[in-house]
Order: structure tokens, then C-alpha cells, then sequence
């Protein structure tokens, strides 16, 4: 049953992200910096061509052809990556037919797809570029992020950002999110940008801190929500001071 509902969960939020967005506009291409790109499709995704393979981050609702975008590029191997399991970041997986993601988030993505387990501080090395896995379950149970120590960036998924962050069903915890945010805020000194899936492109390391504070906002009940129609139902948007949650 939990399986079922985390599915139904993940589908539901991809249903109304996209029925927010304007679908006649074509997704970009983004340049960011050498060897990393951004695709805005709303869910932003992210490749980046090492000396070996390409890296692509997440594949949105499934409405760019992501191998013919990244060919315009580079002809290497794609290896796809799932930041966590809601439908607007495994959209475009039937394009690949496999990816890698956190076990926990595996029943969020189609049974068709074949999927390879990622754990906290796995490495993903693709020349020019080496990612560390870091896990922060909260927003889904298996949330991952993926830092670049060396080129000191993060790419978040939908855990780091000004939000809305969607915090409802039962894939999300704000005490583990708030545990995820601590922990991710020990490699601070190793992130001078951050890049998000959703809203404001890129932040500062600043923004996990600010994560933190406004949860524990939340949980103490100081801010007063703001209710809206979704998915059929009321549901309440609580902004704090930087960031703000979609929470039942």
C-alpha cells in the first residue's frame, strides 16, 4: 500500500506542477559553464560532459528529447541520475530505459525502469567532473543531492530553494528534513553555489541554513499559513523569512 501511495503521490505533484506551466514555450538550453548546461523545463535538468560520459540530472515531465538536446553537445555515453522520485524529475526515464537513484525513492519510479542504487557517499566520476552523494530524505525518503568539492557546486533537486517546497503525503518528514538540512550544512565549507530544480536558478550555501531555520518555524507553529486549492483538496503554503513549504 505504501508503495501505491508514494506512486499515486509522485504522480499527483508531477499532474500539478505541469498543469501550472506555460506548455506552448520551448524548454532552453542553458549554458552555466564549461561542460555544464541546464535544460529549463520549468523542473530543471542538468548534464554535464566529462572526458568519459554525460551526467544528466533529473528528466523533467518527459517533454525534451534529451539525447537529441545532448548530442548538439557531445556524442559520449548518457548516464541519468534521479535526485528523487516525483514524476516532474522521472518523467523522461522511458528515453533511457534506467537510472541511478536512492533505493528508497525506487517505488516512486516506473516498474519498467531498471534502476541502479545510489547510497550516501557514493562517487560519480565522469572525468572532468566528480560528484558525491549525499543523502537528505525529507522532502521524498530517498532525496540524494550531488556535490562537486571541487568546483565547489551542489545540485539539489527540490530540497534547497526558496519554494514553495512540497512537504505533504507520506515521502515527506519535516523532523528528517530539518536532521538533512543539518547534515548537509557540515559541507558548507565545500558549496559556494547551489543549484535548484525549481524557482531561483542558483543560491548561496547560505540558503541551507535558511532551510533549516524556516522548518523549525513550521514545526513551532510561528507562521501562519496561507490556503489554496490543489490536487482536489485545501492545502496550505507557510512562508518563512527565505523559504516557504506546501504542507497539509
Amino acid at each position: 500500500m505504501k508503495k501505491l501511495t508514494s506512486f499515486i503521490a509522485g504522480l499527483l505533484l508531477a499532474v500539478s506542477i505541469c498543469t501550472a506551466q506555460e506548455k506552448s514555450s520551448e524548454p532552453k538550453t542553458v549554458k552555466i559553464d564549461d561542460n555544464f548546461y541546464c535544460i529549463d523545463d520549468s523542473s530543471r535538468q542538468f548534464f554535464f560532459i566529462g572526458t568519459e560520459k554525460v551526467l544528466l540530472v533529473d528528466t523533467g515531465f518527459g517533454r525534451v528529447d534529451f539525447t537529441a538536446r545532448i548530442r548538439e553537445f557531445s556524442n559520449l555515453p548518457i548516464e541519468v541520475v534521479i535526485t528523487h522520485g516525483h514524476g516532474d524529475h522521472t518523467g523522461g526515464l522511458k528515453q533511457f530505459g534506467e537510472c541511478f537513484a536512492n533505493e528508497r525513492d525506487f517505488s516512486m519510479i516506473p516498474e519498467e525502469i531498471t534502476k541502479k542504487p545510489l547510497k550516501d557517499g557514493d562517487k560519480i566520476d565522469i572525468g572532468n567532473f566528480v560528484f558525491e552523494i549525499i543523502e537528505i530524505p525529507g522532502h521524498t525518503e530517498g532525496s540524494i543531492v550531488l556535490l562537486e568539492k571541487n568546483k565547489k557546486f551542489l545540485i539539489a533537486g527540490d530540497s534547497v530553494q526558496e519554494g514553495p517546497i512540497f512537504m505533504f503525503g507520506d515521502v515527506s518528514k519535516f523532523d528528517t528534513y530539518i536532521a538533512s538540512m543539518k547534515k548537509l550544512n557540515k559541507y558548507k565549507k565545500n558549496i559556494k553555489t547551489i543549484y535548484s530544480a525549481h524557482n531561483t536558478l542558483s543560491y548561496g550555501a547560505e540558503y541551507i541554513k535558511y532551510c533549516i531555520e524556516d522548518a523549525k518555524l513550521f514545526k513551532a507553529g510561528k507562521i501562519i499559513p496561507e490556503e489554496s486549492e490543489s490536487m482536489g483538496r485545501t492545502r496550505k503554503t507557510y512562508k518563512g523569512k527565505h523559504v516557504s513549504f506546501f504542507a497539509d
